[in-house]
């Protein structure tokens, strides 16, 4: 882009929010943050991966994984994925939650979302 009284190349280094018009923030997941995740207790038998987009990191949960926690065990999910959220996001990563709908066992989408 031209370089212009109304934009500024620092701020705009990471391109642009598409919802909130904000500048982008850096996107990183380096050892000290994962090590910083494993310090966290997780639920036993919770599903969860960090993935990177260009834009942002997401927190992908299982739909099939998360149905099987009632009462105060899904409390106790929902308290950690919002610890491992606030932590990536200590870091300067805008970091979002992501949702992977049950699919029957036997019904193939054709695609992979884990390669």
């Amino acid at each position: 882009m031209s370089h212009s009284l109304y934009y500024d190349d620092k701020h705009f280094k990471y391109g642009i929010n598409q919802w909130t018009g904000e500048p982008n923030k850096p996107v990183f997941y380096n050892d000290e943050m994962k090590r910083k995740l494993r310090e966290i207790k997780r639920p036993d038998l919770l599903m969860m991966d960090v993935v990177m987009y260009p834009e942002f990191l997401a927190l992908r949960l299982y739909e099939d994984n998360f149905i099987q926690f009632d009462g105060t065990k899904r409390e106790q999910v929902i308290d950690y994925v919002g610890k491992v959220k606030r932590m990536i996001e200590s870091y300067g990563v805008r970091c979002e939650l992501e949702g992977v709908p049950y699919q029957p066992k036997g019904v193939n989408s054709g695609k992979s979302s884990l390669l």
